[in-house]
């Protein structure tokens, strides 16, 4: 065979697998029926997850030098226990957390108390949740931020 009926034939090939890949009328696509649902596997589910009752608490007014305790209460829904490693916030926030690692399904509670005496204004407060568990895709600490607000009375 010489070689430009090679190259034809190489040629019309090409051309044949590329009409196929890119004609969509040539796929054949399955659709689930609507009433099928997927299972989750291990492998799908995120192993630390901490899932929140709330990730935000509006403390309502509060009164210049008035203190509030409140409760952040989170579930391990993840498949990996959650160990935290340190929570921070600012000074007018004092903080406790459980100190023991949270297995898949059991139940955490970070205490917190503000404290409104040094307040001049209004503002929502980041409280900063550092695990010991690390994120597999960054090598780093998971990081997870919650917050509260509330309206300053003087």
């Amino acid at each position: 065979m010489s070689y430009q009926k090679i190259s034809v034939m190489l040629m019309s090939l090409f051309v044949l697998v590329m009409f196929s890949v890119i004609n969509p009328s040539n796929a054949q696509t399955k659709k689930p029926a609507p009433q099928q649902k997927k299972a989750v596997t291990k492998a799908q589910k995120k192993k630390v997850e901490m899932t929140f009752d709330k990730e935000l608490i509006h403390l309502g007014k509060v009164k210049k030098g008035d203190s509030r305790k409140f409760d952040f209460t989170f579930t391990n829904t993840g498949i990996d226990p959650i160990e935290i490693d340190i929570i921070s916030s600012c000074d007018c926030t004092t903080l406790d957390w459980p100190r023991k690692s949270i297995k898949p399904g059991q139940k955490g509670t970070i205490n917190v108390t503000f404290d409104s005496t040094k307040k001049e204004i209004s503002e929502t407060i980041d409280i900063d949740i550092y695990l010991k568990n690390l994120d597999p895709k960054t090598g780093y600490r998971i990081l997870k931020i919650i917050n509260y607000d509330y309206e300053l009375v003087k």
